[in-house]
């Protein structure tokens, strides 16, 4: 893992992206001491997102069967009153 404070990425971007992004490994941004931001490589932000959706949709097909699923109606009821309208 390799935390950097924002300021040195600032300095050193083009070293610091070409070293680490290539692995697949985040790098870790801090200001003033303390966790700020995450930089990932273009490639590792898809491969996240891919799996980050595989997984959403794996919960999708076990929460339909285990029949915990609500109809467009009952959804649409649950939503205005989750919204007050």
């Amino acid at each position: 893992m390799i935390v950097v404070p924002s300021s040195e990425l600032r300095n050193r971007y083009t070293e610091l992206t070409d070293e680490y992004l290539p692995t697949g490994e985040p790098i870790y941004l801090t200001k003033n001491g303390h966790g700020h931001a995450v930089l990932l490589s273009i490639e590792e932000y898809e491969r996240l997102s891919r799996e980050d959706t595989v997984n959403k949709i794996r919960t999708g097909i076990q929460a339909a069967k285990e029949g915990r699923v609500r109809s467009i109606d009952e959804a649409e009821q649950y939503i205005r009153k989750e919204l007050g309208l």
